[in-house]
């Protein structure tokens, strides 16, 4: 009874963070810089756009991003329900059983969140390609990985690496011979980890996603971006230490509410950590006024 109970609670944690709190909280975004920051203002911000009318564009865009994840979280708290009237219990499950159903509906409550960073990432690649003739500005000051993340949280993720590592191979047994799936786990995970890494250096040495962001701005988003690539390694590691620990002691009743937190946590501590510290009332939008108009 008391894992039903908990799968439950965790689930609905789940529907309520990637369906509800984190969605309102982007669209208000969304709206407040449309309503603060229009284009008779803020030319630089939406001349680059291909619409007519790119306010109007971005508002019809934002309601779909709304109503998209309104009714993801419906169908989750549909789902709940019928659960709990065909009486579905969650520890009569065996080993490895419905973790699909929660990774599929995490990966479809992730939808709606990734089409708005593919337009995002559209918008700002428009916005590049316009301001190619214009005068460009660089932050010249030396950057140093730490001054963006404390090197507490780079260790945590070599040790939690490290850790995942050993704890792997001890299960395996460290004198037995390494079999395909040995390999290819070794390997995912340490591909995995250089994805992380590439991001973070990415953006650490790239150039600006925004032509126009403020130097200070930049600086912010740079230590979002990797202290999100970070935390996401010590997630990861993490994440299979316990499915490991899960597999080792026969705990499989807990799989599904394991992967659900961990759903929850990746959510947590990457969009809530952007939302976090990428605050949208601390952004300088100065930069998006056109300079050819005299200030009244």
């Amino acid at each position: 009874m008391f894992t039903d109970i908990l799968f439950y609670s965790v689930f609905l944690g789940q529907i309520f963070l990637l369906s509800y709190h984190y969605p309102k909280k982007i669209f208000t975004k969304i709206t407040y810089v449309l309503n603060t920051y229009p284009a008779s203002k803020y030319p630089k911000l939406y001349r680059h756009s291909q619409y007519i009318d790119p306010e109007n564009k971005l508002r019809k865009t934002a309601r779909r991003y709304k109503y998209a994840n309104s009714a993801i979280a419906l169908l989750g708290l549909g789902i709940l329900l019928a659960m709990a009237i065909s009486g579905y219990a969650p520890h009569t499950i065996k080993e490895n059983q419905h973790l699909l159903f929660v990774v599929f509906y995490f990966l479809l409550q992730s939808f709606p969140h990734l089409l708005v960073e593919v337009s995002t990432y559209s918008w700002y690649k428009c916005m590049r390609y316009a301001a190619k003739t214009s005068t460009r500005t660089a932050d010249l000051r030396p950057r140093r990985l730490f001054d963006f993340i404390s090197p507490v949280y780079v260790l945590f993720a070599v040790l939690a690496y490290i850790g995942w590592v050993s704890f792997y191979l001890y299960n395996k047994g460290f004198s037995a011979a390494w079999d395909s799936q040995t390999y290819m786990t070794m390997f995912g995970m340490a591909a995995m980890n250089l994805v992380f890494f590439s991001l973070g250096y990415k953006s650490f040495l790239g150039k600006k996603m925004d032509p126009h962001q403020a130097d200070e701005d930049q600086h912010k988003q740079i230590t979002t971006t990797i202290r999100v690539s970070v935390f996401a390694s010590i997630l990861m590691s993490l994440q299979l230490i316990t499915f490991n620990a899960i597999n080792k002691f026969g705990w499989d009743i807990f799989e599904p509410v394991a992967i659900s937190l961990y759903c929850q946590l990746i959510i947590v501590f990457g969009i809530g950590e952007m939302l976090r510290r990428l605050k949208i009332e601390d952004v300088d939008f100065s930069v998006y006024k056109d300079e050819t108009v005299a200030p009244v």
